[in-house]
């Protein structure tokens, strides 16, 4: 059993990748004064970084001033720590340590950089820091490369030595076999770390099998408040401390935690959801990046399968660093079902031959306008067109689906469409041969983040078949509250605000370039406009 304990809560960092970082000036204060008041030996206070402009808002630094400024007096025993991934801050900018702010420095790495990581980190110790080594995706590493990476840290002795289990991957047996294998032969004085993700809801029974273990070596496990942090998250800070206190005697301020949670995080949480869920366990049981899964859970057009079948396509060696490019064009790959669709396009044209078209995008003004869209029908008697879903209040004369999310499990969008004029996008494969297919790919631009908006590809395809004017109706744009998107909340799904800013620009790009070539008009309100 180990009772030589710390913890390093990492929330200004590790949680920094939900909100940009932008916790605001005064709640990274906040955050860090109450940590030190809990009694958390180890406060992370973010990135330090010459990649990003700092911003007093943001918990990213350009220097150690600009991190010490951030700090409250009488931190008593807590020491504050910084994170630099390698290669983005110059070892030449980093002053020595002058006994008060920042006195940790962690140095996280990718396995291709060991040597040179291990050189740097040896430099900040001669620069006074406690020197924190961080092999991302430990687990990764044969015996020959953890071997060279005892080696190399037993030479110059940081203060610590991390296992991290980038990807949220490690079962119990390789946590301890891991650990055991470092125990045994590091230098005594050197600390280990932990350094864990949530994908599959380890960390904290991953993390009290260390504190078990025994060892008199100092063990530091890292923790961040409401396990905030990217995808699936961390070990909450709220968690550890408690088991702490009541197993080994340990005397953490609890209320100082939940003040946190309370005061700060709540609000983000709202706003940006993390935590476990089956995509980013997905993303673990695949062994990849979790941006990964993001990136696909973000489209919201792919069920858990498909999910699966992208992932499982993504080659080993691009699985631990996020390449958008590569996984952007999976997608569409995924997606893509070439279909000749000319014939399509002409019994189309055809019904809509002479007649004006309305489209409705399934936004909640479809219920606050009612009124107005529906004298519009009325004195217009367009042909109306219905995206993803079954308006109750208007009747449809044609459907649009793309979403093979949405029309694989929604029995009622494919029972009650039957019969009636239904064009499908190629990418849905299991159609009923009564539907009218188009090409997926003729009708999207990878150029754009929200590549495959199904309001801009009906649009697209419109514009195709010579259509020169359409009007739109609850095509609202997407807000921060997932409730206020859709028309009925079984639509509801939860993104962060950074992806809904993204999604809402990319529409709006798109709009102004459609506008440009065929003529478009908002019967109702609009984000986009």
């Amino acid at each position: 059993m180990n009772e030589n304990i710390k913890i390093l809560d990492c929330t200004l960092r590790d949680g920094g990748y939900v909100n940009d970082w932008n916790f605001g000036e005064k709640t990274i204060k906040a955050i860090s004064s109450k940590l030190a008041e809990a009694g958390i030996e180890i406060v992370e206070c973010g990135f330090l970084t010459q990649t990003k402009t700092s911003d007093k808002n943001k918990s990213i630094f350009n220097s150690i001033e600009e991190i010490n400024n951030t700090l409250v007096a009488g931190r008593k025993k807590t020491s504050f720590a910084c994170m630099i991934n390698y290669g983005e801050y110059n070892i030449d900018d980093i002053p020595a340590y002058v006994s008060s702010g920042v006195d940790t420095i962690r140095v996280a790495f990718h396995k291709k950089d060991l040597v040179e990581s291990l050189n740097f980190c040896e430099k900040i110790k001669a620069k006074g820091y406690k020197t924190f080594v961080q092999p991302m995706v430990t687990d990764s590493y044969s015996d020959t490369e953890l071997n060279l990476l005892i080696e190399k840290a037993n030479a110059f002795k940081p203060y610590a030595l991390y296992m991290v289990d980038s990807f949220g991957t490690m079962r119990k047996e390789e946590v301890l076999s891991l650990y055991k294998l470092l125990d045994e032969n590091l230098d005594k004085e050197i600390a280990i770390g932990f350094h864990s993700h949530n994908n599959l809801q380890l960390s904290f029974s991953n993390s009290q099998e260390l504190i078990e273990a025994k060892s008199s070596r100092e063990l530091i496990i890292d923790s961040s408040v409401f396990g905030m942090g990217r995808g699936a998250g961390n070990l909450c800070t709220e968690l550890l401390t408690l088991y702490l206190n009541e197993n080994f005697g340990k005397k953490y301020q609890l209320l100082p935690i939940l003040e946190i949670i309370d005061d700060y995080l709540n609000p983000i949480f709202i706003k940006s959801p993390w935590g476990y869920s089956v995509p980013y366990y997905i993303a673990s049981v695949n062994h990849c990046h979790p941006n990964y899964a993001s990136y696909l859970v973000d489209k919201q057009t792919l069920n858990v399968k498909a999910i699966n079948a992208v992932l499982s396509q993504i080659p080993a060696d691009k699985k631990q660093l996020y390449d958008k490019k590569m996984i952007e064009s999976l997608y569409i790959q995924h997606q893509e079902r070439a279909v000749n669709d000319s014939e399509s396009k002409k019994i189309i044209a055809e019904k809509l031959r002479d007649r004006e078209v309305l489209i409705l995008a399934p936004g909640q003004s479809l219920k606050k306008y009612q009124d107005k869209i529906t004298a519009y029908i009325s004195a217009h008697k367009p042909i109306v067109w219905a995206i993803n879903f079954i308006p109750a209040e208007y009747n449809a004369d044609i459907f649009f689906i793309n979403n093979m999310k949405r029309f694989a499990s929604d029995s009622v969008l494919k029972q009650e469409t039957k019969g009636k004029t239904v064009v499908l996008t190629s990418n849905i494969s299991d159609a009923d041969k009564n539907f009218i297919q188009i090409d997926y790919q003729s009708y999207i631009n990878p150029l754009y983040d929200e590549l495959d908006n199904a309001g801009i590809m009906l649009l697209r395809f419109l514009k195709s078949i010579g259509q020169k004017k359409i009007t739109i109706a609850g095509y609202d744009g997407f807000t921060i509250n997932p409730h206020e998107n859709y028309y009925s909340d079984e639509m509801m799904n939860a993104v962060s605000a950074e992806t809904i800013r993204k999604r809402n620009d990319s529409v709006s790009e798109q709009l102004k370039e459609l506008s440009s070539e065929i003529q478009i008009e908002f019967l109702t309100p609009s984000l986009y406009l």
